[in-house]
């Protein structure tokens, strides 16, 4: 189901794309990588995802929003990580062995990571499955968070909330 957002000057509406949802997967299904945080299950889309690190190392950076982990140099790249227990206002946990890095794909950020818990599994996921939040994102709203969830999967056992990544570097920057 599209949820549809009115173009100011045209009557007309377009649909809400996401990187959860595109238009020629919605009837099929998709590969979610799921972590841990806060001790409940998060995913994103896989296809966003360039790689998940164990490099925790970082480097702090001066001035930068609450939400701005800091920098982590990896193989010589330097990405800047965002602290998503921040961004969610989940209590910041200290930082583990089990916590990683998931590191997006450009088409996603450049070189942007977030801070995860612990990371779980590849999960492929039925349309049918997944819940999506319908409602439009209000682009003057003081709280961006909610932008970042694009719906629910139920799964046996479990629910993991799905996360839109390109929605990520909008929770911190100003409105």
């Amino acid at each position: 189901m599209n949820a549809q957002l009115p173009i100011p000057g045209d009557a007309a509406a377009r649909p809400i794309e996401t990187s959860l949802q595109p238009a020629q997967a919605r009837s099929a299904s998709m590969q979610v990588c799921s972590f841990w945080l806060a001790d409940r299950l998060f995913g994103v889309n896989i296809l966003d995802v360039k790689e998940i690190n164990k490099e925790v190392g970082f480097t702090r950076v001066y001035h930068a929003p609450k939400e701005v982990r800091g920098y982590v140099n990896i193989r010589g790249q330097i990405y800047l990580v965002l602290d998503l227990q921040m961004i969610l206002g989940f209590e910041v946990t200290p930082v583990t062995a089990a916590s990683r890095v998931v590191l997006f794909k450009p088409s996603v950020a450049e070189s942007l990571g977030v801070l995860v818990d612990r990371v779980s599994d590849i999960v492929q996921v039925a349309e049918g499955q997944v819940e999506w939040r319908d409602q439009p994102v209000d682009e003057h709203s003081r709280d961006n968070r909610r932008s970042l969830i694009a719906g629910d999967c139920k799964l046996p056992g479990k629910l993991i909330t799905l996360l839109d990544s390109r929605r990520l570097l909008g929770t911190i920057l100003p409105s």
